[in-house]
């Protein structure tokens, strides 16, 4: 499951789709965002408002006025490499695209990668206000990032600042052909339309590489787009093996989470009130009721976290850090960087012991900064209980990120239970 949807989920509207598929195929039947919805008691149903972010929910077979709510979150995008609007670059005899940076990640770390092309392009339509949208997945390496031999700057093992401008635009052939509009023609040709019908694109180029297992014994997994998409796998799986008797379950998958979350697809939107709402108008809650609901409901927001790295023990927190295969990770901070507090952490320790899961604690060490999380921004727009939790992960924005094959076990072993109990 987790390979697959690392495969398949190169860009967040291509993790939507496969998250749409998994689900259909557990039994989960799709509404539509501009439809009204009519959810019934012992349904499944996922939701996707746009193409890029997607809502999966239960509704237990018992009626009940009172149906508290247990819920995950995690985000589908990664840092990548975004194509820019003029794309088409020419020099010293290659083909090259202009491309912007998208999230914090670790530049030296792309170099000599194969890069893939995946997004969306929108085609011209007979009504200006649809176009029609193409998912598109190049299934290749069309282009790579080619790094500089050490004879030609002998001293860039002593460090290197990377000028994101001129030094990563890659590379996407040969030949004095590559003028203006070869992208776009590139795409009509792979789409086997004419180029006049491209009226759009948001493409980004991913790390081809396919994940492995690694280690003496196999026991560590080294792969792209870890970082998120091991707590979305999670996610899915738990959402269709839990079966509470009361009670309703939901997980959303959020974009734009490594760039602040601030978008219609985001977690900031406010999105997924209006979906709250919508499931609980459904089913003839009122205003109150969502108010009673959320009193008594959980939630989980799933992400990566840092493990302590045995070249770098001295990044780690002394006493509150997270081992590499020593389980899931509550993360926690004193100064509210993550949703987790007393009550959650209590709750999440007896969830584990109960069910013999591999449980751990982080925080942040005083001189280090961690990253954002979408626990606090779902907390701010819909106050409730809820915690950050994730599993540790070596080289996170890296091209290519490390975990524990029994790591993730554990988490998708937690979350289920946290849907199901």
């Amino acid at each position: 499951m987790l390979f697959e949807c690392i495969k398949k989920g190169t860009a967040p509207n291509r993790v939507v789709e496969f998250a749409k598929e998994y689900l259909k195929n557990h039994g989960f039947e799709e509404l539509y965002y501009h439809q009204h919805i009519q959810p019934i008691h012992g349904g499944k149903y996922y939701l996707a408002p746009y193409p890029d972010c997607i809502f999966a929910f239960t509704i237990p077979e018992k009626r009940s006025f009172f149906q508290n709510m247990r819920m995950a979150f995690a985000h589908v995008d990664q840092p990548c490499f975004k194509i820019k609007g003029k794309a088409d670059v020419r020099n010293m005899g290659c083909g090259q695209l202009n491309v912007e940076i998208y999230g914090g990640m670790t530049d030296h770390t792309w170099f000599d990668r194969p890069l893939g092309l995946a997004g969306s392009i929108a085609l011209r339509s007979d009504d200006v206000f649809h176009p029609v949208m193409v998912s598109y997945d190049s299934q290749r390496p069309v282009a790579v990032i080619p790094g500089l031999a050490i004879h030609m700057k002998r001293d860039m093992n002593e460090g290197w600042k990377i000028d994101r401008q001129k030094e990563l635009l890659p590379v996407v052939g040969l030949g004095k052909q590559w003028t203006e509009g070869s992208f776009v023609h590139f795409l009509a040709t792979e789409l086997s339309v004419d180029p006049e019908e491209i009226l759009s694109y948001d493409l980004c180029l991913y790390n081809y590489d396919q994940p492995m297992y690694v280690g003496m014994k196999n026991e560590l997994i080294l792969s792209p787009r870890l970082d998120n998409l091991v707590s979305v796998s999670a996610l899915l799986e738990a959402i269709t093996q839990a079966d509470r008797e009361e009670g309703i379950n939901i997980i959303g998958l959020f974009n734009n989470e490594e760039v602040g979350s601030m978008s219609k697809s985001g977690a900031q939107s406010g999105l997924f009130e209006l979906i709250l709402r919508r499931i609980l108008k459904a089913l003839n809650g009122t205003e109150d009721h969502l108010s009673l609901l959320l009193a008594e409901s959980y939630f989980l927001s799933v992400d990566a976290a840092h493990a302590a790295h045995p070249n770098y023990p001295e990044k780690a927190d002394i006493t509150t850090r997270a081992i590499m295969g020593e389980g899931t990770v509550l993360k926690t901070s004193g100064n509210c960087r993550y949703a987790s507090d007393c009550k959650m952490k209590a709750i999440m320790t007896a969830l584990a012991e109960k069910y013999n899961i591999l449980f751990q604690e982080v925080g942040d060490r005083n001189t280090i900064r961690g990253g954002a999380t979408l626990g606090p921004l779902i907390q701010a727009q819909v106050p409730m209980n809820g915690c950050d939790i994730g599993i540790p992960m070596w080289a996170m924005h890296s091209a290519r990120e490390t975990i524990a094959r029994s790591d993730y076990d554990s988490l998708s072993q937690l979350i289920t239970a946290f849907l199901n109990d």
